[in-house]
């Protein structure tokens, strides 16, 4: 009588078994993934092969490779080689050159096309201005490449992006505002007003107040009382304002073109919509005749 009711709670107690077996060692698959996804950049570039980082962090759960993170570089290799009990792949030794992307910046035309696929918002620029690469976030995964319609954006090594200018060193006590120095101008500048703007990198302002005027003569530097090098300051800054009118002015050259190429494609498409409305009027007038005969 009771034998078919033990066999049914014997077939009960074992599901529960399998069930809580397979719920433990779900969770524990999950830790670890959780482990490996927290030790990787999550920068997802997909130079893995696999569309993000945590898929790759499953892959590796698996037992695929832990050497296919460029990003993570020789110290994620080493820590998920602690984590998962793996011997260093070989390989992995000597690390790969690190690329990052530049843009040929008089090539740029301002698309944005490149913006939406950089997964660490590497790129910076608006639509219709020249764009550049924060060498510094760039991870080379090339996701920025094939949406360029002009092929401005390439790979090169690390090493070898242009530094950035240094700033330039203002020497004296610092600027009193005694005033001494715009009498002193033989071209009635303002040089308190244009240092003030300089220190700040307003130079576009200081452009405003008629910088590119100054002629370096230093007769302000020699009645400074706190002895600063204002006319270096203010060729620096010159020098500095004459390129952004230089990039400016290749901006405005490349918006030009591009909206030329606009336009005759516009020209063109619009051309054959005309020919293309002819032919098929023509057509109806023949079926119209032919209907009428």
């Amino acid at each position: 009588m009771f034998g078919p009711l033990l066999i049914v709670c014997a077939l009960v107690i074992f599901a529960a078994g399998v069930l809580w077996i397979r719920s433990n060692v779900t969770k524990d698959e999950d830790s670890l993934i959780e482990t490996i996804d927290a030790l990787l950049p999550q920068t997802q570039c997909a130079q893995c092969g696999y569309p993000g980082c945590r898929p790759y962090a499953s892959a590796v759960a698996e037992g695929v490779p832990i050497d296919l993170c460029p990003p993570g570089g020789q110290e994620l290799v080493i820590a998920l080689s602690d984590l998962m009990g793996v011997d260093i792949p070989e390989q992995t030794v000597d690390e790969p050159a690190a690329l990052v992307a530049v843009i040929d910046e008089t090539q740029c035309i301002g698309c944005t096309l490149c913006l939406p696929p950089c997964p660490v918002d590497a790129i910076i620029g608006a639509q219709g201005f020249m764009h550049t690469v924060l060498s510094k976030d760039c991870t080379g995964c090339e996701l920025c490449i094939a949406p360029c319609p002009v092929d401005c954006i390439s790979l090169v090594p690390a090493a070898k992006t242009v530094p950035q200018t240094p700033a330039f060193q203002l020497h004296g006590k610092g600027c009193i505002n005694c005033g001494q120095c715009a009498p002193a101008c033989p071209k009635d500048l303002l040089p308190d007003q244009l240092l003030k703007l300089g220190k700040g990198q307003l130079w576009e302002q200081a452009g405003a107040l008629n910088l590119q005027d100054c002629i370096e003569c230093s007769l302000c530097d020699s009645v400074c009382p706190s002895e600063i090098n204002l006319a270096q300051f203010f060729a620096h800054g010159k020098s500095i304002e004459n390129k952004r009118l230089a990039e400016d002015a290749e901006k405005l050259r490349i918006l030009n073109r591009f909206g030329n190429h606009q336009r005759r494609l516009q020209a063109k498409e619009n051309d054959v919509s005309q020919r293309r409305q002819q032919r098929m009027n023509e057509r109806l007038q023949k079926l119209q005749q032919g209907k009428a005969q």
